[in-house]
C-alpha cells in the first residue's frame, strides 16, 4: 500500500510551518552571586504536524563555530567574563552540504571556501581557502566510497578532490570550459552536472578522462536547462535537478529517461526552482525548492508525501534552500534533540543561503506517541489536518534573483 503521510504545517506563508514557539525563561544556577536567565527549549517541530502522525522532526541548526565547539567552563567564564575573545566563524551563504563520520561539510559560496562542523572533536574548520587549491565559487560537495570528497567550483571550472583527511589533493578541470555544478561518484564513475553544456559528463574519477556525455540544452525528455544537482537512488538510477525546467529527471546511467517528476506550478507537488535533491533507501525523493523555501518529499511514483521547512526565521524554517543530504549513519550527535516519542531512522540536512539557520538538521522516523493526547499538548507545534485535493493552492514568495549567489540559477 502506498505511503500517504501527506500533510503540511501551518505557519508563515502557506508552505511554512506554525508561527511562533513556546518561549520562557528559567533561572539558572548562581555564578559569583549572580543568576543568569536561560530561555526555555523551543517547542518540537514535526512534519506533518500533530494531530497527524509525524514522520519528520526538526532537530537543530548549524551556522557558526559556536554551534559545535565546547563552551567555556563556568570558572573560565567567571575569570574571562565572556567568550567573545575566542572569535566566532560563520557560514555566510552555503549551497552544497554533506555528512560523513560525524562531520557536516558545507560549500560556503559566499565565503568562497568550505566549512566543516566537526561534531566529534568538536571543532569548526575550513578548507579550500589556501593556495594552490583556493576555491573561487564552491557550489556542491559529495562523499565518495573511501571518504574522498568531490567539490565543484564553477568559477575555476574544476572539481576539487579532498582525501579522507579533508586535504585537497588534486583537481579535475577538463574538458576545457567545464562549469561543474555537482559531481557524484557512483559505481566507479564520476557524474558531473555541467552548466555550460547543459549536459551530464561521466568521467574516470582517477584520471579525469571523459568516458561519455549525455543531454543537451532544451526542455524535452533527456534535455536540460541548468542541471544543478545530482543524486542516485537505491536502484542505481540517476536523478537530475533540471532547475530552469522546474522538474527532476530520473535516468539510467546511459542517459535514457526513466521518469520525469514534477512540473512548473504553484500548487502542492509542483516545482518552481528545484535545486538540491536526495533519495533515501526506499526511493523517496527530497527536493529543495529555492522559490518556496521548502523541501518536498515524493514517493517512487512522483506523488507528494510531505513537505518541510517553509519561509521564516523560526526553528525548522528555510530561506533560499540549496542543498539536501541524507545520512543513516552518525545519528548519535543529534539524538539528544529528538522527542521522547520519536525514533530517528536517518538524518536530513538542508542548507539555506539566507536567514539565520544556515544548515537545518531534521530526522526522518516514526512517532510512537498517542495522537489524541498529543493534540492537546502545549509544547508541540500543530497544524490542522489537510483538507484534501481541493485545498487552496499555496502562494510561495520567490526570492529576489540578485540575492541568489548560485551560478545563473534564478
Amino acid at each position: 500500500m502506498a505511503e500517504t503521510f501527506r500533510g503540511r504545517p501551518r505557519g508563515v506563508g502557506r508552505m511554512g510551518h506554525a508561527l511562533g514557539w513556546a518561549a520562557g525563561v528559567a533561572v539558572a544556577g548562581l555564578l559569583a552571586g549572580c543568576s543568569t536567565p536561560k530561555p526555555a527549549p523551543p517547542a518540537t517541530v514535526f512534519y506533518p504536524a500533530l494531530p497527524e502522525r509525524p514522520r519528520i522532526q526538526y532537530l537543530r541548526s548549524l551556522t557558526t563555530s559556536d554551534d559545535v565547539r565546547k563552551p567555556l567552563s563556568s570558572f573560565a567564564r567567571f575569570i574571562l567574563g565572556s567568550e567573545s575573545g575566542r572569535g566566532v566563524e560563520t557560514v555566510s551563504r552555503p549551497y552544497g552540504v554533506a555528512y560523513w563520520q560525524g562531520k557536516v561539510y558545507v560549500c560556503d559560496s559566499g565565503g568562497r571556501r568550505g566549512a566543516i562542523f566537526d561534531l566529534v572533536k568538536p571543532e569548526f574548520r575550513t578548507f579550500g581557502d589556501k593556495a594552490p587549491y583556493r576555491l573561487g565559487l564552491p557550489i556542491n560537495i559529495s562523499v565518495g566510497p573511501q571518504g574522498e570528497k568531490y567539490v565543484t567550483d564553477t568559477m575555476h571550472g574544476q572539481v576539487l578532490i579532498l582525501d579522507p583527511d579533508d586535504k585537497p589533493v588534486r583537481a579535475i578541470s577538463k574538458p576545457a570550459g567545464l562549469k561543474p555544478c555537482d559531481a557524484v561518484w557512483h559505481d566507479g564513475e564520476l557524474f558531473v552536472a555541467d552548466l555550460k553544456s547543459n549536459s551530464i559528463l561521466v568521467m574516470d574519477p582517477a584520471s579525469g578522462k571523459l568516458l561519455r556525455q549525455f543531454g543537451k540544452s532544451g526542455s524535452g525528455p533527456g534535455e536540460f536547462f541548468q542541471p544543478t544537482n545530482l543524486a542516485f537512488g537505491p536502484d542505481g538510477a540517476l536523478y537530475v535537478s533540471d532547475t530552469l525546467n522546474a522538474r527532476i529527471q530520473k535516468l539510467d546511467r546511459e542517459g535514457h529517461v526513466l521518469k520525469i517528476i514534477g512540473k512548473r506550478g504553484m500548487t502542492l507537488g509542483d516545482m518552481v526552482r528545484p535545486r538540491g535533491i536526495a533519495v533515501d533507501r526506499e526511493g523517496r525523493l527530497y527536493v529543495a525548492d529555492a522559490a518556496t523555501d521548502s523541501v518536498q518529499v515524493y514517493d517512487t511514483e512522483g506523488r507528494l508525501l510531505v513537505m518541510l521547512g517553509g519561509p521564516g526565521s523560526d526553528p525548522g524554517c528555510l530561506a533560499l534552500p540549496a542543498g539536501v543530504a541524507l545520512s543513516y549513519e552518525g545519528i548519535e550527535p543529534f539524538a539528544k534533540y529528538c522527542a521522547l516519542d520519536f525514533r530517528i531512522e536517518y538524518l536530513i540536512l538542508v542548507s539555506s543561503q539566507l536567514g539565520p539557520n544556515k544548515v537545518s538538521v531534521y530526522g526522518f522516523g516514526t512517532y510512537t506517541g498517542a495522537l489524541a493526547a498529543a493534540e492537546d499538548a502545549p509544547d508541540v507545534r500543530r497544524a490542522p489536518p489537510p483538507t484534501g485535493d481541493k485545498q487552496e493552492s499555496p502562494k510561495p514568495q520567490a526570492p529576489s534573483p540578485k540575492e541568489d549567489p548560485s551560478p545563473k540559477t534564478p
